[in-house]
C-alpha cells in the first residue's frame, strides 16, 4: 500500500505531501482543480513515460517520491524482480523519479538507479488503475482471453504453460521446415558458395588469440635496433662494461667486509649489498638473454605482416574476431553437411513438425477445458458483484470457443451480457452503457482480486451512474477497502460519503501564480464538501442535514 506519496514542482503542484489512509480513500474537488495531476504524477513514479510538460514553470525539475508498504504476494513479487535488476530490497519500499525541463528524467528504487522498465515492472505489482482508458479495454474482445485467464486454477496456468510451450515448439519446427526448403530449392549454388567459404575459413588454418600474439611479435620486429641497443646498453651498465655497477657493488661489499669486527650494523648493510648483487646479476643475464632474441627480421616481419592481413581480410567478411570466424566456420560445416544431407535432413525436420503438432493438439483441448472452468468460475463472481452493484438482473456470460491455434491458445474469448432477465446475451461492446462498463469493470477487478496488488486507483468509476446505483457502488468499494487499500477520484457525495479518509482538491492563486492544493478533511470539512456536491448553495440547510448523515456513514 502506499504509505505515503510526496510531489514537488509537478504541473500546479508546487508542494504537496500525502498519506492516504489504509482502507477508502476518496478525492474530490470542482472540475478542473488538479485531481488528474495526483494521477499523472503516480503514473510517473510508476513507469509513465516522462514529459518536460510536467515541469512546473520556472523550477529546476518536478520530483515525486513514493514509500510503499508491502506484504504477501505483492512483496515476494516485487522482491524477485528488483533482485533480477540488481537492486536491494529493503523495506519500505522508496520510488523516486526526478523530470528536468529538456523531458529528461532519473529514478532511483531503494536509492539504487533505476531503468523505466524496471519501474513499469514494479508499478504493475504496486497499484492497479481503473479508468476510462480501461473500460474501453473491457469492450476490446481481443483482452478478454487474458483477463479470463487471471480465474484460471493454478492447475489451469500449468496447463497454459504447456501449450504456450508446445506452440513455441510447433512454430520453430514450421520455421526450420521452411527453411531447409528454401535451402533445397537454392542447393547447388548454395553448396557451391558454403564449400568455398568453409575452405577460404579452413585454408587459413587459424588459432584463437593468433592475431594477438602476432601483432605483439611485429611490435618486436619492428622496433628490433631500439630495444637491441636498450637491452644490451642496460647490460654494459651492470655487468660488462669499464664501470659497471656489479663492479661498484663488489667494491662496496669489500669496504664493508674490512670493519665487520668493529659496527655490528656492518654487517646487516652488507647482506643487502650481497642482495642487491644477486638481483644485478639476474637482471644482467636477464637482458644478455633478450638481447640475443629481439634481432631483426625481415623474412619474419613480412609473413606476420601478411598473416595479419589475411586474417584482417577474413574478418571483414566472417566476423570480427578470429573467435567469430571460427565460429562461422562451424556454422558453415554444419549447413554443407545438411546441404549434403538435405533430404535426411528434411525429413527428420518434417518428423518434428508432425511430432510437435501431436503434441499440441493434445495440449489444445485441456487448456479450453481449463477456459471452460475458469469462465464458470468467473461468471459466478461477476455475476456475484454486479448484485451488490444494482445489476442483480444482469447476467454476465463469458463465450468460449474454439478457434485456430494460437500463441494463446484455441479459444476465442468474448465476454457478453443480458443487462435484463430474459433478454438474449450479447457482447458488451454492443449493449453495455458507459455507467454499466464502469459497475462490470469494478465487478471483474473484485472477482479477479488475488492480493498481488495491495492498491486499487479508480478513476471515473461514477461515470454515468447516480442515486441508488452511486449509493451501492461506494458500499462495495468500502467493503472492498477492507481487504486492501482503495483510493478513488469522484463527484458523487454517494461515494465520497463512504471513505475512511476524505481529501479535498483545489486551486489557488499565491502571489500571482495557480496552485493545486490538497487538503484531507475534518468531519465538520467533510460535511461541507458533500454538502457542495449535493450541490446545495450556501446555507442550505437540507444539503446540510443530507451531507451531515452521509458522513455519520
Amino acid at each position: 500500500m502506499i504509505e505515503s506519496l510526496s510531489i514537488r514542482d509537478f504541473a500546479l503542484v508546487q508542494r504537496l505531501d500525502l498519506k492516504p489512509g489504509r482502507s477508502f480513500n476518496v478525492f474530490t474537488g470542482e472540475t478542473g482543480a488538479g485531481k488528474s495531476i495526483l494521477l499523472q504524477a503516480l503514473a510517473l513514479l510508476l513507469g509513465d513515460r516522462a514529459s518536460r510538460e510536467l515541469v512546473r514553470t520556472g523550477a529546476e525539475a518536478a520530483r515525486v517520491e513514493g514509500v510503499f508498504n508491502l506484504t504477501g504476494a505483492c512483496a515476494e513479487g516485487i522482491k524477485s524482480i528488483l533482485e533480477e535488476a540488481g537492486i536491494p530490497w529493503e523495506e519500505p519500499l522508496v520510488i523516486s523519479r526526478q523530470v528536468t525541463p529538456d523531458g529528461r528524467s532519473r529514478a532511483h528504487v531503494n536509492g539504487a538507479s533505476a531503468g523505466v522498465g524496471t519501474l513499469a515492472e514494479v508499478g504493475a505489482r504496486l497499484v492497479e488503475v481503473s479508468s476510462q482508458h480501461q473500460h474501453q479495454a473491457l469492450l476490446n474482445e481481443q483482452n478478454h482471453i487474458s483477463i479470463l485467464d487471471r480465474a484460471l486454477t493454478p492447475a489451469g496456468a500449468l496447463t497454459k504453460s504447456a501449450y504456450m510451450d508446445a506452440y513455441a515448439r510447433w512454430e520453430k519446427a514450421k520455421a526450420e521446415v521452411a527453411r531447409l526448403k528454401r535451402l533445397a530449392a537454392e542447393s547447388v549454388e548454395r553448396r557451391e558458395f558454403v564449400a568455398f567459404q568453409l575452405n577460404e575459413i579452413k585454408s587459413a588454418m587459424l588459432e584463437a588469440g593468433e592475431d594477438d600474439s602476432l601483432s605483439e611479435e611485429r611490435n618486436i620486429l619492428v622496433h628490433a635496433e631500439k630495444l637491441s641497443e636498450a637491452y644490451s646498453g642496460a647490460e654494459r651498465e651492470l655487468f660488462s662494461g669499464e664501470q659497471a655497477a656489479v663492479d661498484i657493488l663488489g667494491r662496496a661489499k669489500r669496504h664493508l667486509e674490512r670493519v665487520l669486527d668493529k659496527d655490528p650494523e656492518a654487517a646487516r648493510l652488507l647482506e643487502l649489498l650481497k642482495e642487491a648483487e644477486v638481483s644485478l646479476q639476474e637482471a644482467s643475464e636477464g637482458l644478455r638473454e633478450r638481447t640475443e632474441k629481439v634481432k631483426s627480421d625481415p623474412g619474419r616481419l613480412e609473413e606476420i605482416e601478411d598473416r595479419l592481413a589475411l586474417i584482417k581480410r577474413l574478418s571483414l567478411k566472417h566476423g570480427s574476431t578470429i573467435e567469430d570466424i571460427l565460429a562461422k566456420a562451424e556454422a558453415l560445416e554444419r549447413e554443407l553437411w545438411e546441404l549434403e544431407n538435405r533430404a535426411v535432413v528434411l525429413s527428420d525436420a518434417e518428423d518434428e513438425l508432425a511430432s510437435s503438432r501431436e503434441v499440441l493438439d493434445r495440449a489444445a483441448p485441456l487448456l479450453s477445458e481449463a477456459r471452460r472452468e475458469a469462465a464458470k468460475k468467473l461468471e459466478e463472481m461477476v455475476c456475484g458483484e454486479l448484485e451488490g452493484l444494482a445489476l442483480g438482473g444482469a447476467a454476465f456470460i463469458v463465450g468460449v470457443e474454439v478457434g485456430p491455434a494460437g500463441p494463446e491458445g484455441v479459444d476465442e474469448v468474448t465476454f457478453l451480457l443480458a443487462a435484463n432477465p430474459g433478454e438474449a446475451p450479447k457482447p458488451l461492446a454492443k449493449i453495455a452503457s458507459g455507467g454499466e462498463l464502469s459497475r462490470i469493470l469494478l465487478a471483474v477487478k473484485n472477482a479477479l482480486r488475488d492480493g498481488s496488488v495491495e492498491t486499487l486507483v479508480f478513476d471515473e468509476v461514477d461515470a454515468g451512474i447516480g442515486g441508488m446505483v452511486a449509493e451501492r457502488v461506494g458500499e462495495r468499494l468500502r467493503a472492498l477497502a477492507e481487504s486492501c487499500q482503495v483510493i478513488c477520484i469522484t463527484h458523487l457525495p454517494q461515494i465520497a460519503g463512504r471513505a475512511g479518509n476524505h481529501f479535498l482538491v483545489e486551486k489557488a492563486v499565491v502571489d500571482g501564480r495557480t496552485l493545486t492544493r490538497v487538503e484531507e478533511l475534518d468531519f465538520d470539512m467533510r460535511v461541507k464538501e458533500l454538502s457542495r456536491m449535493l450541490g446545495g448553495s450556501e446555507g442550505s440547510e437540507a444539503a446540510y442535514r443530507h451531507a451531515l448523515e452521509l458522513a455519520k456513514r
